[in-house]
């Protein structure tokens, strides 16, 4: 199996410690988990004297002194109102399978030791903790399958779980930015809505509960065999941009969560259209065409529309994609089959730089972000999948390979505990590859299904990542039924909607 933990409610303050989004807890009381690590990381990096069984010192805020050894800091973390030993530590927990430890629980050997649990680090057992079993209190790694834990039998721990530790609930992640074929959005509400573009005009389902069933597809008209884009409106309100080869129309939800407008004409034909949000929440629209590329911006929140203007070049009938980088200002990747492009705003909700060179042509490309805020791109060709990011907001690495499909179809999006999870379909297969951590290398390829011709992702609004795929007989999807496995694919709603060759 695959363990994953669940981190949430954390940010990063000076010195690298990392403090709860809400550090409020009394000395006896309901913790987070984001609180228990906190504290348990403030001993890491103010250590508090040497290991005694005699000695005390206090944890943050110094409301009161705790034991320097291994239960004495749980104690400390727990932010317990008693010292109590490994033996008197189930007293204040209840036990739970191995397989459930999430940050802040605990392997306790009744008579000898106790770790406090940080998280997995990868799909094979093993996991980070917190030690104070000799001097210095230290953050270690092991696995669980060891035969010794921190120097003691590993058949002598058990799992615990504090009694008044505290589930944290994520709040939703911006639902990625889609465009191709098949696009899916998020209401205000929570609930996904996915379009998808036939030979007859554009197709509609949405869910009928958040993080629930599908409608049947709807007809809406609109161009045919578009490209698609969507993003939310400041308001909330989701857009749908559809490009032809002759025709650019947009059609909008009338309230947030709500019922849509009709079609209006949004500009001219052309190849490719990438939607995104400035950092002020106002849109931004990217089509390409045989003159190059060319965007149009809201000059307002939710509302009013500039004029169609130049980015001064940019590769003709390119493929694109715009992310936001850490500062909130958008970065556009252009991609054609002899040249790969990217330019990027000045300023957050500013101007706009000059095209630079990213590489060679292509076949397809997804960008999104690290847990840290660096941008990924991906890029597919006749030699597979590669991928280059940022090495800090001004530098990228070179371009590295993954194997993967060859000139694929390839989508991203972020698991809940914030990692990249990337996605790829050809005409024989579909694979996906996976970061084993956050900002953290890759896994290998892993078979995902059978050939299609489109792919996008979005996520639910508990995290759930949910991917949709287009073949000749209709759009189908596949959504993770946990935090790491998958249902298989079935329709999307109750019938087969457009199919896309």
């Amino acid at each position: 199996m695959r363990f994953r933990s669940l981190v949430v409610g954390l940010v990063v303050i000076a010195g690298g410690l990392t403090a709860p989004a809400v550090a409020d807890s009394v000395r006896g009381g309901q913790i987070t988990r984001s609180e228990v690590i906190w504290r348990a990381q403030y001993w890491v990096d103010n250590q508090p004297g040497p290991y005694n069984q005699g000695g005390y010192s206090p944890g943050p805020g110094g409301d009161f002194s705790y034991r320097r050894d291994c239960s004495g800091y749980v104690s400390m973390a727990w932010h317990l109102d008693a010292n109590p030993s490994t033996q008197g530590l189930p007293g204040y927990s209840h036990e739970i399978s191995r397989d459930e430890l999430r940050p802040g629980d605990v392997l306790n050997s009744f008579y000898d030791h106790v770790l406090l649990f940080h998280e997995w680090a990868d799909d094979h057992g093993g996991f980070s903790y917190y030690s104070f079993g000799s001097t210095p209190v230290r953050h270690l790694r092991a696995n669980i399958n060891d035969a010794n834990l921190d120097g003691h039998p590993n058949g002598d721990f058990k799992a615990l779980r504090y009694n008044k530790i505290i589930e944290e609930t994520a709040a939703p992640k911006p639902h990625p930015y889609a465009s191709g074929r098949v696009v899916s959005g998020r209401s205000a509400d929570g609930r996904l809505e996915t379009f998808a573009a036939g030979a007859d005009g554009v197709y509609h389902s949405w869910q009928t509960a958040v993080n629930g069933e599908w409608s049947a597809w709807r007809f809406e008209g609109g161009p045919r065999n578009a490209q698609l884009g969507i993003a939310s409106n400041a308001d909330g309100r989701l857009e749908l941009f559809a490009l032809s080869d002759s025709t650019f129309d947009h059609m909008w939800q009338t309230a947030p969560s709500g019922m849509w407008s009709g079609w209006e004409n949004f500009g001219g034909g052309g190849y490719r259209v990438a939607v995104g949000n400035n950092a002020d929440g106002r849109i931004e629209v990217l089509a390409s065409n045989s003159s190059g590329v060319f965007h149009r911006w809201q000059t307002a929140l939710s509302g009013g529309w500039g004029s169609w203007e130049g980015t001064f070049g940019g590769p003709a009938n390119a493929r694109l994609a715009v992310e936001n980088a850490p500062d909130g200002r958008l970065e556009v990747f252009a991609l054609s089959d002899s040249t790969f492009q990217h330019l990027w705003q000045t300023a957050v909700n500013g101007g706009w730089s000059s095209w630079e060179n990213f590489g060679g042509g292509g076949h397809d490309l997804t960008v999104n972000h690290n847990t840290d805020g660096r941008l990924e791109v991906f890029a597919s060709g006749s030699a597979g999948v590669f991928h280059r990011w940022q090495t800090s907001l001004t530098s990228w690495s070179d371009w590295v390979g993954t194997n993967g499909p060859v000139n694929a179809e390839v989508t991203s999006d972020r698991t809940v505990d914030g990692r990249v999870e990337a996605f790829a379909i050809n005409g024989s297969a579909a694979s996906h590859i996976w970061q084993t951590g956050p900002n953290a290398p890759y896994s290998d390829w892993e078979t995902f299904g059978g050939g299609g011709t489109e792919i996008v992702a979005g996520h639910n609004a508990d995290g759930r990542i949910e991917v949709f795929a287009t073949s000749d007989v209709g759009v189908f999807h596949k959504w993770q039924t946990g935090f790491a496995t998958w249902s298989e694919w079935g329709w999307v709603g109750t019938s087969a909607g457009p199919a896309m060759s």
